[in-house]
């Protein structure tokens, strides 16, 4: 019984699924990696105590937007999934993440942005692994330069 009815209910599901929706256009804060980056005068090799990370802040051709930085590490620097995070003020995590930390994104995207805060206030970024459920490091405190000056 079960040998008749398990191909049937098999391929009904695979008649009911719905299709997989597609994006025609993303919105310009996921699309930073298309946008048309310059290196600027600022670049960090020992920001982190930790991590072998460099952090080197970018900017548009055209003057203006937010602070953009990009995040670089050797080959053997491998954390499974590697998030960007910012927090203002004093750094305050160390084994876990504050809830006030602002998510800039992927550590693999070519150009996080930053929030505007980080041009006034010192803060830091913190690389957090998903998968492992652990902070991997935090910068010492830092205040980027504000790319429309």
């Amino acid at each position: 019984m079960l040998g008749l009815l398990l191909p049937i209910a098999f391929g009904l599901g695979i008649a009911a699924r719905k299709p997989v929706p597609v994006a025609t256009n993303l919105p310009a804060e996921f699309n930073l990696g298309a946008s048309p980056y310059a290196a600027s005068d600022w670049e960090e090799t020992d920001i982190f105590t930790h991590a072998p990370v460099h952090v080197l802040t970018l900017r548009r051709p055209i003057r203006g937007g937010r602070p953009t930085i990009a995040l670089t590490a050797g080959p053997d620097f491998v954390k499974p999934d590697l998030l960007v995070y910012w927090l203002a003020g004093k750094s305050k995590a160390a084994d876990r993440l504050p809830e006030e930390a602002v998510l800039l994104g992927a550590f693999s995207l070519p150009a996080l942005a930053l929030p505007d805060e980080a041009t006034s206030v010192d803060g830091a970024i913190i690389l957090y692994s998903l998968a492992d459920g652990e902070v991997v490091a935090v910068s010492r405190p830092v205040r980027f330069k504000d790319p429309k000056n």
